[in-house]
Parts: C-alpha cells; structure tokens; sequence
C-alpha cells in the first residue's frame, strides 16, 4: 500500500498533467489528517498553479484548523492563490476567519488584494449575522 506522502505526491503530478479533477477529489477524500502535509508541501511548491490548487484543496476540506494557513496564504505573490484563500476564508464565514481577515487588511495597500479582503470581510460579517 502506498504512503499518504506517496499518494499526495502522485496526486499532485495528476494535476500537474492536467488531471485537475482527479487529482482534486482523490486529496478531498482523503482523511484530515493529510492537512498538515498539503499545507507543507505548498510551503516548498515553486509553481503558482499548484499552490493555488492546494489552497483549494485544503480549505475544501472545510476544516477551522486551516484558517490561520489560509491567513498565511494571503500573503502569496500570486492572485489566483490568494484569492483562493480569501475564497476558503469566506466560505467557513467564522469569527476565526473574520479575525484572520481583518488581521491581513491593515497591512494591505491599495490595490486588488486590499478590494478583495474588503469584500471577504463583509460577506463572512453578514453570514455570521444572518447565523445569530
């Protein structure tokens, strides 16, 4: 049987040969457990596109312990990866990623990112409310 590094690796590759949904639902069902090992593996990942993949993958996965990776995702040079974090911090719309959010926005200048948290921040704002 393979290792999960083994399999996350190979899954990866999949994508990279342009299995995108293949490779992404085979990382969604996977245990939780692989988190940890997607997050460091898009730590060491040179390649926008399959940082901006993991990002995905691992906030899909929905689970609050992600949000402060996501937090750390924000700060990637590339849109497409933040913008799929905003989009992963959305989505859970929790006071965690409202602080997470609003913890990144001050240190934005003007320009897309610092549009797109705003919105971010307002949207997970109005879910929590619209949940009380």
């Amino acid at each position: 049987m393979e290792t999960t590094a083994q399999q996350i690796t190979d899954y990866i590759e999949r994508f990279r040969r342009g299995d995108r949904d293949g490779a992404f639902f085979s990382l969604l069902e996977m245990e939780h457990g692989i988190l940890p090992q997607l997050m460091e593996v898009f730590r060491h990942e040179l390649d926008g596109r399959v940082r901006e993949f993991l990002v995905e993958v691992i906030w899909q996965h929905r689970q609050p312990s992600v949000i402060p990776f996501l937090g750390e995702a924000l700060h990637d040079s590339e849109p497409l990866v933040w913008r799929q974090a905003l989009d992963g911090l959305a989505t859970m719309a929790s006071p965690a990623s409202l602080e997470t959010l609003r913890n990144v926005r001050p240190r934005q200048q003007i320009g897309k990112l610092r549009l797109w948290l705003d919105e971010a921040i307002y949207q997970v704002e109005s879910e929590i409310s619209r949940h009380k």
